[in-house]
């Protein structure tokens, strides 16, 4: 009786343990600039439950009043699979920042520029120039230094 149930519970844990499911703590701010041009940054901080990843989201909403914020908890298949290469460090279209935040969580940021209406896909994120994405995560990169970060890198996008 014993033996079985011990099987049960190391199946039960072993279960349990291999459908455990990250969470994403999902942060998208809107900034205008002088011109008018608006652009989205994108964070996004992986976490291994949801009362962390709420956690990681309470002190964004404090600048809910300041800019528009899409925030919210990210959790299933569909996102390990979508974000599984980002935190990988793996190469994807476009540049964006790895780094561990200082509670040693994994986040990657990212930035897109929203499409002009004279555009082909008018109000939809699309990806900066190469050049400028470079001048942003350099700078993001002396921002998050001076913040105590000493572990961003730049991830450059894959070579066509």
């Amino acid at each position: 009786m014993k033996k079985i149930l011990l099987a049960v519970l190391g199946v039960f844990f072993f279960t349990s343990w291999c459908w455990a499911q990250n969470y994403y703590a999902f942060v998208q701010v809107q900034i205008k600039n002088d011109s008018g041009a608006a652009f989205l940054m994108n964070t996004i901080t992986k976490v291994s439950d949801k009362e962390t990843c709420e956690n990681v989201l309470s002190p964004v909403r404090k600048l809910k009043d300041m800019y528009p914020i899409r925030m919210e908890c990210l959790t299933g298949q569909e996102w390990e699979d979508s974000l599984g290469g980002l935190f990988a460090n793996k190469p994807t279209s476009s540049i964006y920042i790895s780094y561990k935040d200082p509670n040693g969580y994994e986040t990657r940021i990212n930035t897109k520029v929203l499409a002009g209406s004279n555009s082909s896909t008018p109000g939809l994120p699309v990806d900066l120039p190469v050049k400028e994405t470079i001048l942003w995560a350099s700078a993001m990169i002396e921002a998050l230094e001076k913040g105590g970060i000493k572990n961003a890198r730049i991830i450059y996008p894959a070579i066509k």
